[in-house]
């Protein structure tokens, strides 16, 4: 009775069990479960406000420029696993870790590219919004969150398919020039999607629109660095 109690209830549960499983995550400090609500990777968490990254689950203070550590969890490290052990069992859990953490970077942007497209649908209000906040705003002043939301869509897109490209590239030595110009990238996009989801009172319009400029020239910086690289 109390298995088929328990069928029953994974049968009627499944599916917001499989949503929870997919669009949250524990807290690392206090283990209550966290629902990712918008693009940017930077989380505190409501419970014990602790604040950490989405990607790699590690402490946001290690993410800072002032650490020099920013985004380092791009690059793969095989860490302790390349222990020379050759063994068939070894080898296929060595190539596991490795694809699951582009894997999950893939996934991590794939999602913030929905949050994303969800902001520019949103933006137009947003627009409105903020330019009757002073009545000598025109439309053209507003206009930046507009550029801003749909940069950080193609961003999104691009990081995403940075993990495809590196995962194949073997050239250690591409791999490393291109793992700095992927971190700059995520470096500049998280900062302008934290900028661009702020509450409208908070938002300063010249910090947007100088953030969204350099998230421009990093995305383009990746673009050539892959098309040189596929022309090699």
């Amino acid at each position: 009775k109390l298995l088929s109690q328990w069928r029953e209830k994974c049968r009627n549960e499944s599916e917001t069990a499989n949503w929870i499983l997919a669009n949250t995550k524990p807290c690392p400090k206090c283990s209550s479960r966290i629902e990712k609500n918008q693009g940017c990777n930077h989380m505190t968490c409501s419970s014990c406000r602790y604040e950490f990254c989405w990607i790699c689950m590690g402490n946001w203070a290690d993410h800072g420029s002032n650490t020099g550590g920013y985004y380092k969890c791009n690059k793969f490290d095989a860490g302790t696993e390349d222990n020379g052990d050759q063994s068939d069992a070894a080898k296929a859990k060595r190539e596991l870790n490795r694809y699951l953490h582009y894997y999950k970077r893939f996934h991590g942007h794939a999602q913030a590219q929905d949050f994303a497209r969800k902001s520019v649908k949103d933006t137009e209000q947003r627009m409105v919004l903020l330019q009757e906040q002073n009545s000598t705003n025109t439309w053209a002043d507003v206009e930046f969150l507009k550029t801003a939301n749909e940069l950080l869509v193609e961003c999104r897109k691009v990081l995403k398919y940075t993990y495809v490209y590196a995962y194949y590239l073997t050239d250690k030595q591409k791999l490393s020039l291109f793992e700095y110009d992927q971190e700059m990238l995520e470096r500049f996009t998280e900062k302008l999607s934290e900028l661009s989801e702020k509450p409208l009172q908070e938002m300063n319009r010249i910090e947007v629109v100088n953030q969204t400029r350099a998230v421009d020239r990093f995305m383009k910086n990746v673009l050539k660095y892959v098309e040189e690289g596929m022309e090699d």
